[in-house]
């Protein structure tokens, strides 16, 4: 038999976008470089498209990764826009302790997975992955300036994200 080489969490964490939108208007993106991106918009709304900054808190980051794992991380939202995205909505969206250094607890899990307690209609794909974190990555409602439009998708509900849309084959 083969042996399977160790891979640290961040192999699986950084490699793409986590959603719980289809449409992926709603997204969470880890980078190995200690930054990340939160985007949150509906149909041409931005609310909230900015960097912020992360750090694993659990001991043993680098280590196989055997899944479920659950990981204690550190993240600030910032003031710095994404590159592809229009001018930072959250300056003006967001109050500032939006952008205070926060702490989660994210639980990894690779299966197959369908959108939980969706809140958009259509097509829902199947993923190979899910993150659960123990609040949402979104600002509380408190914190929110326009706080119409956090009440009308309840963003600081979202705890459940997932990634590696599998092909249906029916």
């Amino acid at each position: 038999m083969a042996e399977v080489e160790p891979r640290p969490i961040t192999s699986v964490l950084c490699s793409d976008f986590w959603t719980w939108d289809p449409d992926e208007e709603c997204t969470v993106k880890f980078n190995e470089d200690g930054t990340g991106e939160l985007l949150c918009s509906v149909e041409f709304n931005v609310f909230i498209a900015s960097q912020f900054d992360w750090e694993i808190r659990s001991k043993g980051e680098n280590v196989d990764i055997n899944l479920p794992v659950t990981i204690d991380v550190a993240i600030t939202l910032t003031k710095r826009e994404l590159k592809d995205d229009p001018p930072p909505i959250a300056h003006t969206a967001l109050s500032d302790a939006a952008f205070v250094q926060k702490e989660y607890q994210l639980q990894l899990e690779k299966g197959t997975f369908k959108v939980e307690n969706r809140t958009t209609y259509g097509f829902n794909p199947t993923y190979e992955y899910k993150l659960n974190w123990d609040k949402a990555p979104y600002p509380l409602l408190e914190e929110w300036n326009n706080k119409q439009a956090a009440k009308a998708g309840r963003y600081w509900e979202r705890k459940d994200f997932y990634k590696g849309q599998i092909e249906d084959s029916g």
